[in-house]
Formats: structure tokens, C-alpha cells, sequence
């Protein structure tokens, strides 16, 4: 196979962890030589390999439009779904030629969805789902209460009859680890045989990014010209993310040490609610809170730290989904903190990448950060090798590599 097709709706006007895959693995196949075409909403493309060919989807959806088309598509037949949405049909069939149509990749939930509806209505032979979160799973354990709990009771049924019909008609399922194949596998035993992994990773991009020297002066001015030791965060303020367990663990690190700063980059739900505490508790000193960055000054600000902790919460989730910050976190070179989930296990074993800590227990959180600060010299002459083992390891480009010889593509 030297051709793929992939769609999806983004416009990659932010970065986020599918927008990473996504990249990672069209880059990493179109330098292996195969013709790649991708078909999306994507307004800058200069971020892709030079030889990915772009056609314009020409199609966008609201979020409150996705939200009735993946509810219609779940519960009703389909000849009411070609009635209500055959704009969606009628614009897809007249952007894109037919030869293009035997088979698509789709990325992203409302693609997997988009592609599960092109395929019943015979505008496309097949699709291919590459799949790096699991709807149902983020609406069982979601947290919330009253009238939220309910509403997300109903998006978990929703999205299990929705997620049943797609898998039930896609060709292949693709799964970023081995536990989340598993996961598939007990929920949807018909997939046996059709599941294909290609984990997620870092790209060799990410991997050879240059730390910008100026940024890098006038950050170690602001955040570091009393050399305290420096504790980073990267990431989604969500209540998944686990952002407030780290804060709160760090509140209980200042008080038995001065020589510390936590450092948090990103936004999300929580960010008020950290930003309440960091002032309720006089803290502005040694939590900043950042803001979101541009993913490729990343590395810069990683160059800041001592540590960077991935403090995500226990959620089966996170056990069966490695998150990207986690890769990019020790492809920084940097000592890692990350919670001690099955999907991280299969690759870190006996801790060899990063220190393992219970998910969601606030003080083993405080006492492997302790550990790791009162033992920093060790942990780094420890981490040595990290940074050049996962970029030559834990690419996307080795993970294609693989890929392509195990289906020789």
C-alpha cells in the first residue's frame, strides 16, 4: 500500500495531543515515500512534510451541530440521518473525486463518526478509525454531580451505541498501546484480528527542536535568578490532568523547603480554581501560572526545569491511553514524575524512563517529588541517556516503521 487517505475536520489552528499524532504520523509515512493525501479544514499546512498533498474539506461543523449529528447518528435509523444531514453527504461527494473514496484513515471522534456516516450511505467503500480517546470512558467517571452527573449518564449511553455502530463497521481500528487493544477487545470481541497498533510517541521534529537562547535568557531572568529548583507542568488544566493534586502537593512540599517554584503551562477547567488557591495562599511567589505556549517553544521552557511531573488522576483512561506530555516530557532530557498506569508500565519498566507515583495519592506525589529533590544529582546522572533512547525509540517514525513492515505496506 503506497497510497493513504486520511480526513479529519481540524484546521490545526491549535496544538493539542491529536493534532501531535496527527502530524507525527503523516510526517513520519511521507518520509518513508508513500503518497499521502489528506483531506481537512487546515489553513496553514507548514507544519506537514513538504510532499503531503492537502485538498480542502470544505466542511465544518459547530460543536452544537456535532453534538446532534453524533446523538442522531447513535439512536436513529438511517434514512433519517440522510434526510437531516445530507448537506454533510451532498458537500463531501462534490469536494472530493471518487478515486479517493475507496478507503479514508479518519483521526478524531466526529471523523470516526463523519466516515461511519459516508460508509452507510455507500459515498465511500471503507474507513480506517485511528483512535486516541475512548468518549464513553471520560463520561462514566466524570466527576460532576445533580444535573451534570445525569446529563453525562446520558452521553455515556449515547456514545456506547454510537462507538458499537463505528467499530462494527470499520475495516481496521487503530489503538496507541497494547492495554487500550485490550480494552477494545473485552468491549467489542468482533474486532479480533482487525486492530493495528501504532502507539503514540514524539516526532523526530519535536525530538531536533532548537531551544530559542533569547527566550530561554529572559525566562531564566524572570522564573529562575534565584536558582530554586524548578518544577513543571505541561499540560490540560482538566480535572483528568490532576493539575490540582499537584499543586496541592507542592503547597505540602513548601512547607518543609524554600528552594522550590512550580511552574504551570497550559489553561483549562481548573485554571481559576488554581489561580483562587495560589492567591488564597499567598503563593505567587512560587507557583506561575504560564498560560498556553506554542508547542515549538516547548523545549525551551522545558530547558527551565528540574523536574516535570505528569501528575495525571487515576481514571481507566489514563490506564489504558498514554498521554503525549509524557513522551515530549522525557523527550526534554528532563527527570520525570508520571503516575504508575498500565499503559505507562509497558514501557517503563522498573522505572527505567521516569519515577513511577500512585495516581491521585497527593502524598506519594509529595514524597517522590521530595525524593527526586533530595537525590537530584543521582536522578540525573540516572537520566543521562533518556532523551537520545526515546528519540531514537519512541518516535512516530519508528513506530511507521514498524507499522509498514508488520502490514508490508
Amino acid at each position: 500500500m503506497n497510497k493513504f487517505v486520511f480526513l479529519t475536520f481540524s484546521d490545526f489552528s491549535s496544538d493539542g495531543g491529536g493534532r501531535v499524532r496527527i502530524y507525527g504520523i503523516l510526517n513520519a509515512l511521507a518520509k518513508e515515500g508513500k503518497e499521502i493525501i489528506l483531506i481537512s479544514n487546515a489553513k496553514d499546512t507548514s507544519k506537514f512534510h513538504s510532499n503531503i498533498k492537502h485538498i480542502s474539506l470544505n466542511l465544518s461543523i459547530s460543536t452544537k451541530k456535532k453534538k446532534l449529528f453524533q446523538l442522531s447518528l447513535a439512536i436513529s435509523p438511517n434514512v433519517i440521518n440522510r434526510l437531516l444531514f445530507s448537506k454533510y453527504l451532498n458537500s463531501f461527494d462534490s469536494n472530493i473525486d471518487n478515486e479517493l473514496k475507496k478507503e479514508i484513515i479518519f483521526f478524531e471522534y466526529l471523523d470516526n463518526s463523519f466516515g461511519y456516516f459516508l460508509k452507510q450511505n455507500r459515498v465511500i467503500n471503507s474507513y480506517i478509525n485511528d483512535i486516541h480517546g475512548i468518549a464513553p470512558l471520560e463520561f462514566y467517571n466524570n466527576k460532576s454531580k445533580g444535573i451534570k452527573k445525569i446529563y453525562n449518564i446520558f452521553r455515556y449511553h449515547v456514545s456506547k451505541k454510537l462507538d458499537y455502530k463505528v467499530m462494527k463497521n470499520a475495516t481496521k481500528i487503530i489503538a496507541v498501546s497494547e492495554a487500550m487493544k485490550k480494552y477494545f477487545l473485552r468491549e467489542y470481541p468482533f474486532l479480533e484480528n482487525k486492530i493495528i497498533v501504532i502507539p503514540d510517541g514524539v516526532s523526530k521534529e519535536f525530538c531536533s527542536q532548537k531551544v530559542d537562547k533569547m527566550l530561554l535568557k529572559d525566562i531564566t531572568k524572570i522564573y529562575k535568578q534565584d536558582n530554586k529548583k524548578i518544577i513543571l507542568f505541561a499540560g490540560n488544566f482538566k480535572d483528568l490532568g490532576g493539575v490540582l493534586d499537584l499543586v496541592n502537593a507542592f503547597i505540602k512540599i513548601t512547607k518543609k523547603r524554600e528552594d522550590v517554584k512550580l511552574l504551570l503551562i497550559g489553561d483549562g477547567e481548573h485554571f481559576n480554581h488554581v489561580k483562587k488557591i495560589i492567591e488564597n495562599f499567598n503563593l505567587k511567589s512560587l507557583i506561575y501560572l504560564l498560560g498556553r505556549i506554542p508547542y515549538n517553544k516547548l523545549k525551551t521552557y522545558q530547558e527551565l526545569a528540574d523536574i516535570i511531573v505528569c501528575p495525571d488522576r487515576q481514571h481507566p483512561y489514563s490506564e489504558i491511553v498514554p498521554h503525549i506530555k509524557y513522551f515530549d516530557s522525557l523527550a526534554s532530557g528532563k527527570i520525570v514524575i508520571n503516575g504508575s498506569f498500565d499503559s505507562i508500565k509497558e514501557i517503563n519498566k522498573n522505572e527505567k524512563l521516569s519515577i513511577d507515583f500512585q495516581p491521585s495519592n497527593i502524598n506519594d506525589l509529595e514524597d517522590k517529588i521530595n525524593l527526586v529533590l533530595e537525590n537530584l544529582e543521582i536522578y540525573k546522572n540516572k537520566n543521562k541517556f533518556i532523551k537520545n533512547y526515546i528519540c531514537k525509540d519512541f518516535t512516530y517514525e519508528a513506530f511507521i516503521k514498524k507499522f509498514l513492515k508488520d502490514y508490508k505496506c
